[in-house]
């Protein structure tokens, strides 16, 4: 397992990821794994290089974008960490919200703070997100349900940071969203991997 991370550690400076956080990102991707078989964090058929490959990699693909000089960010339906863990580790000055319903998810995130010192732990999104500068989210709910969780936030101008897959269903997502908020204004940005041909896109609001 070692040795693949080893392996991809020159893809994971490329993207830009801090090379002094290496052996952060090594323990919480070693506690993701071994506690999975336990939790369903990620599948559990998944191998670890394919953690790898399909999900790290994926999470540092739009990390060159993150926005400056964010003090706090809250990341939605954070699961297994990905990338809400990723980022704190990578942006260590910033105070990182993690919101996750589920309870057994919730008390592996609280194990990942001895890895992130930064990370802060929620359950429900609340109505109102105080002092918030950036959302992110990956894999989560469609865009319309992301800025519906956080209506009060979005009509304050809050930033959203969401990786998607598809164009073709973001697009679609994007035009219901639209019915629902008439300004909404969305920049779609395609992402290459370097190790898989996949379509990736960051979505910015």
């Amino acid at each position: 397992m070692s040795e693949h991370f080893e392996n991809r550690r020159a893809i994971f400076l490329q993207l830009g990821f801090n090379e002094a956080a290496l052996p952060q990102l090594k323990a919480y991707l070693d506690l993701l794994w071994s506690s999975n078989e336990e939790l369903n964090l990620i599948s559990r058929k998944m191998t670890y290089e394919e953690l790898i490959d399909n999900h790290v990699i994926d999470c540092l693909l739009p990390i060159k974008d993150f926005p400056k000089d964010v003090k706090v960010a809250a990341d939605f339906g954070s699961g297994g960490g990905l990338p809400g863990v990723i980022y704190a580790i990578q942006f260590p000055n910033v105070e990182y919200h993690l919101f996750e319903k589920s309870k057994l998810k919730q008390d592996f995130l609280n194990r990942c703070v001895s890895i992130a010192p930064n990370l802060r732990i929620h359950g429900e999104i609340p109505p109102k997100l105080e002092k918030i500068e950036v959302v992110s989210s990956r894999a989560f709910k469609p865009v319309d349900v992301i800025l519906e969780f956080s209506r009060d936030y979005y009509k304050k101008g809050g930033k959203y940071f969401l990786l998607k897959g598809r164009k073709e269903k973001i697009d679609e997502e994007v035009t219901l969203a639209r019915k629902k908020f008439k300004d909404l204004k969305v920049t779609i940005q395609p992402l290459s991997s370097p190790v898989l041909e996949v379509e990736r896109h960051l979505v910015l609001i």
